[in-house]
C-alpha cells in the first residue's frame, strides 16, 4: 500500500501496548527455595525451626522477653566484691572521684541522635577505671575467681529507671541489628547467665549484658558495624565503657563467639525454656515477694 494513503490519525496512532511484567505472578523469577521473612511466633516449639522466617523485630522481642523473664526470678543478687590489693595514693585518689560522682571525661551522647537518646544512661557502674584486675600468669588468682571479677563490669549501683524492654527498643531503633545478631547475643546470654552461671541475670546487669552481648555479634557475624562512638551513646555509656564491656564479656566467653544455624536454633529454644521455667516459678510466688540475698549481720569483735 502506498504510504500516502495513510491518514493523519493512522499515522499518530500507536499500538496497544502489553501490560507491565509482575515479576511476582512469575514462577520462575523467584527460586522455590527462597522465602521472604514472615513473622513467626515468639515461642517456638522446639530446636528445630527456619530461621530465614524471623523477622528481626520478632528476633529482638524474644530476646527481650527471655533475659526479663530470667531477670524477674532472680532478684538483687550483690556482685563479687573487687580484688583486694594494697591502695596507692593514685587508687585513693581515683576511687574519691569514683564516689563523689566528679569523673574528668563525662559520657557524651554521639551526635546526630534525638533528644531522647541523647538524655539516656543507664545508671553508675559498680566497678570503678582504678579498680585492680586479677593477675594472670604465674602466682595468679584461681581462674573462678578471675571470671568472677571480669563479670563485675556488668553490675550498675542500681537497676535503672528505664525497663529493658524500653532499652532495648531503642538500641534496635537507632542500632538495629539482624535477625542473626539478637539470636547470637542470646546465645551468648544464656551461656554466661543459664549454663554457667558466671554473671546473674538481674536488673544491675541485663542492661549492660544485652547491650555488650548485641555488639560483640554484630562484630562476629556482621560486615559492617555501627560506629563505635554511636553505638556507646545510644545505649547510655562512654566509648571507654563499652570497650571495657566488650573486652570482659570476650574473656568471660573465651572467645567462643562462633556460632552456626543449629547452634542458633538450639540455644534459642533454650534461653525460652529457662525462661519459661522462670517464669512458672515467679507466678507460684506472692506477688509482693521480692528475692534478694540476707544482708549479712555484723557483730563487734
Amino acid at each position: 500500500m502506498d504510504p500516502t494513503t495513510y491518514t493523519s490519525t493512522e499515522a499518530l496512532s500507536a499500538p496497544d501496548l502489553p501490560p507491565p511484567p509482575d515479576p511476582s505472578a512469575d514462577a520462575g523469577a523467584v527460586p522455590s527455595g527462597l522465602s521472604t521473612p514472615q513473622d513467626i511466633p515468639d515461642l517456638l516449639n522446639g530446636d528445630v525451626w527456619d530461621i530465614d522466617q524471623l523477622h528481626p523485630a520478632t528476633a529482638l522481642r524474644m530476646l527481650i522477653r527471655s533475659v526479663q523473664a530470667l531477670a524477674n526470678v532472680s532478684g538483687d543478687i550483690p556482685p563479687t566484691p573487687p580484688v583486694a590489693r594494697p591502695t596507692t595514693p593514685k587508687d585513693i585518689e581515683a576511687d574519691k572521684e569514683n564516689r563523689t560522682g566528679n569523673h574528668a571525661t563525662p559520657i557524651t551522647p554521639s551526635s546526630g541522635l534525638s533528644s531522647p537518646c541523647q538524655n539516656m544512661l543507664i545508671g553508675s557502674p559498680e566497678a570503678h577505671h582504678s579498680e585492680p584486675i586479677p593477675d594472670i600468669g604465674t602466682g595468679a588468682e584461681d581462674v573462678d575467681i578471675q571470671r568472677l571479677a571480669i563479670a563485675r563490669k556488668f553490675f550498675l549501683k542500681r537497676p535503672p529507671s528505664q525497663t529493658l524492654e524500653e532499652y532495648l527498643s531503642r538500641l534496635g531503633k537507632f542500632c538495629a541489628g539482624s535477625t542473626a545478631v539478637y539470636l547470637a547475643a542470646g546465645v551468648y546470654i544464656h551461656r554466661l547467665c543459664v549454663e554457667e552461671g558466671v554473671v546473674p541475670a538481674t536488673g544491675r546487669t541485663i542492661h549492660r549484658l544485652t547491650l555488650a552481648s548485641i555488639r560483640i555479634a554484630m562484630k562476629s557475624l556482621e560486615d559492617n558495624q555501627w560506629r563505635h562512638e554511636r553505638y556507646a551513646g545510644v545505649g547510655g555509656v562512654s566509648p571507654k565503657q563499652l570497650s571495657a564491656l566488650e573486652m570482659s564479656l570476650c574473656f568471660l566467653l573465651d572467645f567462643d563467639l562462633h556460632v552456626t544455624k543449629e547452634i542458633l536454633c538450639q540455644r534459642t529454644f533454650a534461653l525460652q525454656q529457662a525462661a519459661q521455667q522462670a517464669s512458672v516459678v515467679r507466678r507460684r510466688l506472692p506477688s509482693t515477694f521480692q528475692p534478694k540475698l540476707p544482708a549479712q549481720n555484723r557483730t563487734n569483735a
